[in-house]
């Protein structure tokens, strides 16, 4: 299940790539006419390839920026010691994937097709609020792809995969990879310097084991970042010169061998766009690929530091720390992105776009109507012009282990809003639903011989006690309320049965404890 409904993205595509070519940069004079020219080719280049490929695939600054210095993330007791903060963001096709300090991996957005990776059986729409990936800890890499796979690389070197209604698991055979990147195939940067690459099947819902299973790319060494669009590979060497190879359109066939791409050199990053490549040069100046493969200088009048892009357009990280949009962009306006400060890197999601600040804050903008912006939709028609901050996530604790969900905990101005059905089985309690004559009428909530009573729309909820007479009513900061599909509650509730809970938000953490249960060691 590597896209959605390929055919039909290819036709938008082919109607957006022609619109695109209208598009110009602001500013005037020779430098810009250059940069539309230049644009417009490497539309051009993108929309025949992509007809070609039919899958949408994204991937951010985070796998592809990096330097020989900075490619993996300082260890955990290092960050432990400050507040919790992302260090890594990726947009993909309606979500996005996140990487916090502590080697957690947090992903919102669209879950219809399983991309989220957090339940092989059940799917919801959306989601806003954070939800850690399962399974993954110490985590110092990530990649996100337009068809829902996604990727990371842990701290011991190994490689997992999720998404497309899959939970994380395991890659055979990489062992000592420092970075992933995923596509049409997945290609791992070691920390030798030499890559791997893999394929899984492209067809929806297939099952089927891999095309291709983890291979040494023949020829390469010295290599300190990947790439890939379609089923072409690149890799940027020590030396600043660029490679590439392809991949077998069919399983059973063989690799191409990697060539060096004439016309690119003291390149220092390298990112894709889909179906070709961009790379940066150390001078600040962005090169593109034409539908030949002749390397060109896109030109402006500002030095870039980070580039991300796709097949519709493009975001550009100045020195200066401002961010720029050029082609089709998600908010619909070309030139610099207003709002934002303290940037150091970017992310060109396929509808939407990614900030990361230097104090860790993920900022998003563009389409949100599946929310992957990282927060509720500000405009109409789903959507999000001015940037808006994405939420921390919170972990759950019960009892001193760390709670796991497909649903989200939900931080709110007032409160924290759990998913209580899971909870109540976790903690071993009984949640019900109670109507009358088919129509919603209250929640009871029963554990250690207390119940609670909550009605809908209410801010308060009734506790009686089978050890005791007459009943108590309690204040909560909001109503019980619905997200994802899950029905949620304010954890104060939690409170009348009986529990210590508390709310620690500098710490993302949630802790919620049965004090005889854990003196008996139960």
């Amino acid at each position: 299940m590597r896209s959605v409904n390929p055919s039909d993205d290819t036709a938008k595509e082919k109607r957006r790539s022609t619109s695109r070519l209208n598009h110009r940069p602001n500013g005037k004079g020779k430098s810009s006419r250059r940069f539309a020219i230049a644009m417009a080719a490497a539309l051009v280049a993108s929309s025949l390839l992509l007809e070609l490929t039919a899958e949408p695939n994204a991937h951010a600054a985070t796998n592809v920026q990096h330097s020989a210095s900075n490619t993996s993330v300082q260890s955990n007791a290092a960050n432990t010691e400050k507040k919790l903060h992302y260090i890594a963001v990726e947009g993909a096709y309606y979500y996005t994937v996140a990487l916090r300090s502590d080697g957690s991996v947090w992903t919102w957005g669209r879950n219809l097709l399983g991309e989220l990776g957090v339940s092989e059986n059940i799917r919801y729409r959306h989601t806003f609020s954070p939800i850690r990936v399962p399974e993954l800890s110490n985590v110092i890499a990530i990649s996100a792809a337009g068809g829902g796979i996604n990727a990371a690389v842990q701290a011991d070197g190994t490689v997992w995969e999720w998404g497309a209604g899959k939970l994380p698991s395991k890659v055979e055979s990489i062992n000592s990879a420092k970075d992933v990147v995923t596509g049409s195939f997945t290609v791992a940067l070691l920390q030798n310097g030499t890559v791997w690459s893999w394929q899984r099947p492209t067809a929806q819902g297939s099952d089927s084991d891999l095309i291709r299973k983890p291979h040494a790319i023949s020829g390469l060494k010295d290599v300190i970042q990947v790439g890939s669009a379609g089923l072409h590979g690149y890799a940027l060497k020590k030396d600043g010169s660029v490679w590439t190879w392809n991949e077998p359109d069919e399983s059973g066939n063989v690799l191409s061998k990697p060539t060096k791409i004439k016309g690119l050199t003291n390149i220092s990053s390298i990112t894709r766009t889909d179906t070709s490549l961009l790379a940066l040069d150390k001078n600040g100046k962005v090169w593109g690929l034409d539908e030949t493969g002749k390397a060109f200088a896109f030109h402006y009048d500002f030095k870039v530091k980070k580039m991300d892009g796709n097949s519709q357009y493009m975001l550009l990280l100045t020195t200066s720390g401002e961010v720029y949009s050029y082609g089709r962009s998600v908010n619909g306006k070309e030139g610099k992105v207003n709002h934002l400060s303290g940037i150091t890197d970017i992310s060109a999601g396929y509808y939407h776009s990614l900030a990361l600040s230097s104090d860790g804050t993920v900022w998003g903008w563009g389409s949100d109507k599946y929310e992957e912006a990282g927060a509720p939709a500000t405009s109409s028609g789903g959507m999000v012009y001015k940037p808006v901050q994405a939420k921390i996530g919170t972990d759950v604790y019960l009892n001193g282990e760390l709670f796991q969900s497909m649903y989200a905990a939900v931080e709110t101005p007032k409160t924290v809003q759990l998913p209580i059905k899971a909870i109540a089985t976790a903690l071993g309690a009984k949640f019900e639903i109670h109507q009358v004559e088919g129509s919603l009428n209250h929640y009871t909530l029963n554990y250690d011989n207390r119940t609670t009573t909550i009605r809908p729309n209410e801010t308060q909820y009734v506790i009686t006690s089978a050890d005791a007479s007459g009943e108590r009513v309690m204040q909560l900061p909001e109503p019980i309320n619905n997200y994802s599909g899950a029905t949620t509650v304010p954890f104060e509730v939690l409170r009348g049965l009986g529990l210590n809970v508390s709310w620690d938000s500098e710490k993302a953490m949630l802790t919620i404890d049965d004090a005889d249960k854990k003196d008996s060691g139960s």
